[in-house]
């Protein structure tokens, strides 16, 4: 009887145990799930309560979902930054502008003077309120074709161009480097050299004058209108900037026009003597690697073609060759003294320069002195006097390809002393292009005798014409901070460029601007020629000048 109890006991308990144990449930939780079924699952747990069994199963599946695929993805973004930062740049190069962290100079280089504070912000009471002309530009440059006996390559046969140049970024370099203008031209510097020789707050504020009003006459695509033509117009506006030292995208106010201007010329050849002059200087400025891409090229086609040069006799009748324009000769010697300073690799430079000298003594007349175009003939008792003036051309030409010692400029010097008339916005019985005659004179009275009797009173009379003669503007313009300034501009009685204010406002602008543009450069040893091995040909005449000549 008890045994049977017993037994009976034993199967009730078995039979509760099993009613206890799910072992279905068990067994599901062994069970290896699809992706899909794991999914389900997270999605309904994420929807249960927060405290729920649910949701805390839903919180664990999503930790393990997340690890193959951050495996996948965190690599595959890695590669794609790689892909990205390994793709080469446009063949179209953007201007960027590199701003160069200067070498530590005197702590009173950038603090200008008291009577220079606020010089941009102040005006005057005296203003003509007139209606701006329509310009067209400065007699064009572009007809001189330099006579030779040989076939010479093309100036920009293989000068790159750039289609689209229209980004500038301000990049502080790594290196600290001396731009090779940006001293000389900062604020303190220009502050320093006006007080030094002979300008003052006045001028300043007739160049700021003329820099803003230049501005609002710029062109959407960058360009400046002018008769001899939008490069060499743009060409000259971007030299004026420039000579203020204003680099291309840095200035608050003046930087984005400059480098707009920059940019046109970049985008065309250069065969234009003022254009190539203004980019070789613009690199000098702000040592922008872009630009130097493309002035280079185009420097070393215009010294391979200087080099090969035969300048023939001048013209008399059956002999006549060629014409050689002064003008055009000396702004090709500027572009190159510039490529020098920046240190271009330009293999044939020096003997460019070189030959660029024989052109310059080909003008002149050894014996009496003077210097002409070709298209004029020889300077001599019949040269007229109105274009008497191609003499200040021949002595800044000769100066910057270091040769100023030469006899001839004595000569020169002597002739223009005794003929020259003071500054003037009218015409003269000397010059028929006053302004033009004019910013080539103050080079020469500045360069030859700054700190003279003549500099000071040359200068003393110039400022007094332009100040008196600037056409000033009041209520059409607002600087970058948005403060009202005045703008001005000058016209004259210039035969060719009289009804053209923006060439005669670069003209003026430049000549107040002489003060600290170039550093005075007229002594004999301002522009020192590294002499290479040359023939020497000694004339019969006793006057004659020895003269260069490559084989």
């Amino acid at each position: 009887m008890s045994e049977s109890i017993d037994n009976n006991v034993d199967v009730q308990e078995e039979e509760f145990f099993i009613e206890e144990i799910d072992l279905e449930s068990i067994g599901k939780k062994f069970e290896s799930q699809t992706l899909l079924q794991r999914i389900r699952m997270l999605m309904r747990g994420l929807k249960a309560p927060a405290g729920s069994r649910e949701y805390k199963e839903a919180l664990i599946e999503l930790q393990r979902l997340l690890a193959p695929v951050g495996a996948i993805v965190i690599p595959l973004i890695f590669i794609a930054i790689l892909f990205v930062c390994s793709v080469p740049e446009k063949t179209n190069k953007d201007l960027r502008d590199i701003n160069v962290a200067k070498a530590e100079e005197d702590a009173t280089l950038e603090e200008p003077p008291p009577e220079m504070e606020d010089l941009t912000e102040t005006t005057t009471d005296q203003t003509v309120e007139t209606e701006v002309l329509n310009d067209i530009s400065n007699p064009s440059l572009d007809n001189l074709q330099t006579p030779t006996d040989v076939v010479t390559p093309s100036m920009d046969s293989n000068a790159p161009v750039i289609e689209n140049a229209n980004a500038v970024m301000d990049i502080q370099a790594p290196v600290k480097m001396r731009t090779i203008l940006g001293q000389q031209r900062s604020a303190g510097a220009r502050a320093r050299s006006l007080a030094k020789f002979g300008g003052d707050a006045e001028t300043e504020r007739c160049v700021m004058r003329a820099l803003r009003w230049l501005k609002t006459q710029q062109r959407p695509d960058g360009s400046w209108a002018g008769r001899s033509g939008t490069l060499n117009m743009t060409g000259f506006v971007v030299l004026t900037y420039l000579s203020h030292g204003i680099k291309p995208g840095a200035d608050p106010e003046f930087g984005d026009t400059v480098r707009k201007g920059v940019e046109y010329l970049m985008r065309n050849r250069h065969k234009d003597a003022i254009a190539l002059a203004a980019l070789a200087e613009a690199y000098g400025l702000s040592r922008n690697p872009n630009i130097r891409e493309i002035v280079e090229q185009s420097l070393n086609n215009l010294a391979d073609q200087m080099k090969e040069t035969i300048w023939g006799p001048h013209r008399d009748g059956s002999k006549a060759r060629e014409p050689r324009d002064l003008t055009k000769l000396t702004f090709y010697v500027m572009a190159l003294r510039s490529a020098q300073l920046s240190k271009f690799k330009i293999p044939n430079l020096q003997k460019g320069l070189n030959k660029l000298r024989e052109g310059f003594l080909h003008q002149a007349n050894k014996k009496l002195g003077g210097f002409s175009s070709a298209f004029l003939g020889p300077p001599g008792r019949n040269y007229p006097r109105i274009m008497m003036w191609h003499y200040m051309l021949g002595v800044v030409g000769m100066q910057y390809v270091g040769a100023g010692d030469n006899p001839v400029i004595d000569k020169t010097l002597g002739i223009l002393m005794d003929e020259w008339e003071p500054p003037t916005l009218a015409t003269t019985d000397i010059s028929c292009c006053p302004v033009r005659a004019n910013y080539w004179a103050t080079m020469v009275f500045f360069n030859y005798f700054e700190g003279d009797r003549r500099w000071f009173d040359w200068n003393k009379k110039m400022k007094s014409v332009y100040k008196r003669g600037q056409h000033k503007e009041i209520g059409k313009y607002q600087d970058h901070r948005g403060m009202p300034q005045e703008i001005g501009y000058w016209t004259c009685e210039d035969m060719h460029i009289g009804t053209q204010p923006i060439a005669t406002t670069c003209y003026v602008a430049l000549q107040l601007m002489v003060y600290y543009r170039y550093l005075p450069t007229g002594q004999k040893n301002a522009w020192k020629i590294t002499e290479e091995k040359e023939e020497k040909v000694s004339g019969a005449a006793k006057d004659d000048i020895e003269v260069s000549i490559d084989i």
